[in-house]
């Protein structure tokens, strides 16, 4: 309570220490919050129109905020949380995510529109970004399979027909057993090829890091980071009907992931300490090409996106998390992607009868792992699916809007995998084939010209697949998909002569055939387990959002998610014999929250502040280990001016004591470490 004290004490001296008095002769009616313009349902709308729960972070936000990574997002948007575990990053979406050592996520994950589908590519750096979205609850009808619990759009800054550069660089602290040095820098450069045509940007960015985590048994860094990201787009417009984008992108990641301690038992660590004896490596080289045309008919637009992306992943790290010489684990993902979407929707006019929205979808995909943790799984999967698609929108009257949308969506999916044990080698196989209907329905209705109010049904649907990482029978290969039926009502309203956002949503879900992770040991092999469609999962609870500007040079924001999710009906006999009915589904804390507040001084000085956090939660589906709750302090400080800005910031600044992810370890105790405090500068050049 000191230290809180301590820290506001010293943002309120910044806020009323600098000469507020600049805006004094301002009229107080000049300024409004900036609406934000979404694609959520693929075609431009203001965000506070939109009859879904959407929560979006445009550029000066995301820098406002210091969000810098898909991780630190996280803690900005209400019933929104990782599971992180080494190369996984399992998105929860109000308590709906897949299970653990599952390669498929049920959150959608979308680059401009191209498709990430596993949950390891969905950890991105952000680099020259127009805004990220986070839809929650069911998205099928647009966006098809493995959209169950919400959908991640990420925008990236496009051409324009404006010389202009910009150049970043940073360097900061991670304060864990010494500082250790973070260098950071990128760059971005705009520029016309032919006048009002063609252009073109490229950007490119760079980071390099020791970590905080150090291997003590070893003497050198755990949880070193080294990233390197480009970019280069360009935009054609050949009339003024027609607009041609080509997008290519490559990613190198080469990554420490010893994060994990003892807390417990013969091996417990101090803090920021670790002993492995075995390796530690992720190794990540992705790339990404995307043809994006648009042209407009005149009585209806048409959008065609061409994409194939290249991903493949490598990672090893000591199998027991010891000092002593087990051996390693560690895997592979050599993933091929190429898809296919092609768009027709109603021309953006006001006052329309109907607006329309219909589209086919294809896409194909090579995925060949390797899983090997004493013994090995040898996987190649060759999938391609295709779908059909349409959402309407009758506008009834002036405030009543009916919007009804369904997608037919087909899946195959064929599997092998050899499984080594030994001497004793099994193959198996299986081809799985999926037909789904998957409708949503929304009422919407404008009580005022500034707050609309809506009611929203809609299934969700996540596939079928294959166990890459632990079958050992023909058996265990392979499991069905789960479905699932959201119901939301919602407030979004713009208040106070548009300086204030207000939005609240309340939700239920209803999930069956819930994928679970069902433990079958076999003699050798006590940790065997089975993928079963086991259980239901009853999830609900509430959001509430609001962004406030009181006076020019403040901006205030906040959110609160509360959410109950816990399991039904599954029940397991024999060797592990247990009662899950009533246990909170794992990543699921019940309270959620982010409180901000940015103050800007005319003559370009800022000052802000972000407390960010949630209650406790458990990270294993029996309850029996609980990560504790945490509550982080961002601050930053610095000037703003058109050629450049100088930023101190500083995360986690009390630096407190907080886990990932939490583990029986055969009796001791194993944590996935928080990060600690971290600080620096960064500095950005424009011209």
């Amino acid at each position: 309570m000191a230290k809180w004290n301590k820290f506001t004490g010293t943002l309120l001296a910044l806020l009323i220490g600098f000469p507020a008095g600049a805006y004094a002769d301002s009229d107080p009616t000049d300024y409004q919050l900036k609406p934000i313009t979404i694609t959520a349902q693929k075609r431009g709308e203001n965000i506070q129109e939109a009859p879904t729960s959407v929560n979006a972070f445009s550029e000066i936000e995301l820098d406002e905020h210091h969000i810098e990574k898909f991780h630190d997002l996280i803690n900005y948007v209400p019933n929104l949380s990782i599971r992180k575990n080494g190369p996984e990053n399992k998105i929860v979406i109000r308590g709906i995510s897949s299970f653990a050592g599952g390669m498929t996520s049920s959150t959608g994950f979308y680059v401009d529109g191209m498709n990430y589908p596993l949950h390891q590519m969905q950890n991105l750096d952000f680099i020259d970004l127009e805004r990220v979205e986070v839809l929650k609850g069911p998205q099928g009808t647009l966006y098809g399979r493995n959209s169950e619990a919400g959908v991640i759009n990420v925008i990236t800054k496009q051409p324009t027909n404006e010389l202009e550069a910009k150049i970043v660089t940073g360097i900061g602290m991670w304060d864990g057993n010494d500082l250790n040095p973070i260098y950071k820098g990128g760059f971005a450069l705009n520029f016309p090829v032919s006048e009002n045509t063609l252009a073109m940007r490229l950007t490119g960015q760079i980071e390099s890091s020791d970590g905080w985590m150090e291997d003590t048994l070893k003497d050198e860094p755990a949880n070193k980071v080294e990233h390197l990201t480009g970019r280069a787009l360009a935009r054609w417009t050949p009339s003024d009907d027609t607009i041609v984008s080509l997008t290519l992108e490559a990613r190198d990641k080469s990554d420490g992931v010893a994060e994990y301690r003892f807390v417990s038992g013969d091996y417990a660590t101090k803090r920021n300490t670790m002993q492995w004896d075995g390796a530690n490596r992720n190794n990540v080289n992705a790339d990404m090409e995307l043809l994006k045309i648009e042209h407009d008919m005149g009585d209806f637009e048409i959008t065609s996106l061409t994409g194939r992306q290249g991903y493949l992943q490598r990672f090893s790290n000591d199998m027991d998390m010891t000092p002593q010489p087990f051996g390693n684990s560690g895997g592979e993902y050599d993933v091929t992607i190429y898809s296919q979407e092609l768009r027709f929707n109603s021309p953006k006019e006001e006052g329309r009868a109907i607006d329309w929205l219909a589209g086919l979808y294809g896409y194909s995909e090579d995925i060949d792992t390797i899983y090997e943790a004493g013994m090995v799984h040898d996987t190649k999967q060759d999938n391609w699916g295709a779908a059909a698609f349409g959402q309407a929108t009758w506008n009834i009257t002036s405030a009543w809007h009916l919007t009804g949308g369904l997608r037919l969506d087909f899946t195959s999916l064929s599997g092998k995998q050899d499984y080594t044990n030994g001497a004793d080698v099994q193959h198996f196989k299986k081809d799985l084939n999926y037909l789904e209907l998957l409708p949503t329905a929304t009422l919407a209705y404008d009580i005022t010209d500034d707050i609309m109010s809506y009611a929203k049904v809609a299934k969700g649907y996540l596939a079928g697949g294959f166990d890459y990482s632990t079958a050992e029978t023909q058996e265990q290969f392979s499991y069905d998909p789960e479905y699932s039926w959201t119901y939301e009502i919602g407030v979004k309203s713009t208040l106070l002569d548009k300086k204030m956002t207000a939005n609240v949503a309340l939700f239920f879900i209803d999930v069956q055939d819930k994928q679970v992770a069902q433990m079958e040991p076999t003699a050798g092999n006590p940790e065997a387990r089975k993928i079963e469609n086991a259980a239901k999962v009853q999830s609900y609870g509430a959001e509430l959002e609001i962004k406030y500007q009181p006076i020019k040079p403040l901006t205030l924001s906040s959110s609160l998610g509360y959410l109950r999710s816990e399991m039904k009906d599954w029940e397991t006999a024999g060797a592990d014999p247990f009662n899950y009915d009533g246990k909170t589904t794992p990543g699921a804390p019940e309270w959620s929250y982010a409180v901000g507040a940015t103050y800007r001084w005319e003559n370009g000085f800022l000052a802000g502040a972000d407390l960010v956090g949630s209650s406790s939660y458990y990270t294993d589906t029996k309850n029996l280990q609980k990560n504790d709750a945490r509550t982080l302090v961002n601050t930053r400080l610095g000037y703003e001016s058109d050629k450049y800005d100088v930023i101190l910031w500083a995360k986690n600044v009390f630096d407190e004591d907080y886990t990932e992810n939490k583990w029986d370890w055969g009796g001791p105790t194993l944590i996935q470490q928080g990060a600690p405090r971290s600080f620096g500068l960064e500095l950005t050049a424009r011209f």
